[in-house]
């Protein structure tokens, strides 16, 4: 008789303590009332909402993860020619001749810069001998008098 008391209290303590089942039913039978009745379906509406956006979304996805492999394909050719131009930089920095070539295109600038010089002073002396020879033509034939072209 007291091991049936013992027990008893053993499993009622247990009950107490590790079976929820009453508290939980009560919690759900609370929450179930809450969306009923005082929220008047807008956590329904909300979730239909979110679930719209849910399907919008999956039906995106597809999409995104094209792009985003198409990104990546990209971003690889972008770095090939990164790696491209630093190699064409590369190159021109070891260049036994760059300074070389440099040195000529000074000399030349130069030289086309003294022949245009060269060019400008020759048209204006040519200026000024078809100056003087047609004054003195207009004088010879008596279309200007001599009396102007002094």
């Amino acid at each position: 008789m007291a091991g049936e008391k013992v027990v008893r209290d053993v499993c009622g303590i247990y009950s107490r303590l590790f079976d929820h089942r009453a508290v939980l039913q009560n919690e759900c039978k609370y929450v179930i009332r809450e969306f009923e009745g005082k929220r008047n379906d807008r956590e329904v509406q909300r979730l239909t909402e979110a679930s719209k956006k849910v399907n919008e979304i999956q039906d995106n996805i597809p999409e995104c993860v094209q792009l985003a492999e198409f990104l990546n394909e990209v971003q690889d050719q972008l770095k090939d020619a990164r790696q491209r131009c630093h190699n064409i930089l590369e190159k021109e920095e070891q260049d036994p001749n760059k300074m070389r070539r440099e040195e000529i295109k000074e000399q030349t600038k130069k030289q086309w810069d003294e022949f245009l010089k060269a060019m400008d002073k020759e048209e204006e002396v040519i200026e000024k001998d078809f100056m003087t020879k047609s004054i003195k033509l207009k004088e010879k034939y008596g279309l200007v008098p001599a009396s102007e072209s002094s």
